[in-house]
């Protein structure tokens, strides 16, 4: 690609050191009242599992942070 800057180590990264900040609304729970915003971190490896468990909760992704 032209204007890549590599250092030239071959390794890629696995985004395993990386925690993903779920916004979630309309959460149905006991500790989270259903029209607040509720905020989650998980790690990468876990947010498809994480999306499908709010889900089946009944809540919404308000929006995703990767950090």
């Amino acid at each position: 690609m032209s204007g890549m800057i590599t250092d030239g180590t071959s390794i890629l990264s696995d985004y395993s050191d990386r925690t993903v900040v779920l916004e979630v609304t309309g959460l149905c729970r006991q500790d989270v009242m259903r029209t607040s915003n509720y905020t989650t971190k998980v790690p990468y490896s876990c947010i498809a599992e994480a999306m499908k468990n709010i889900s089946r909760m009944g809540g919404k992704v308000a929006s995703v942070h990767v950090s």
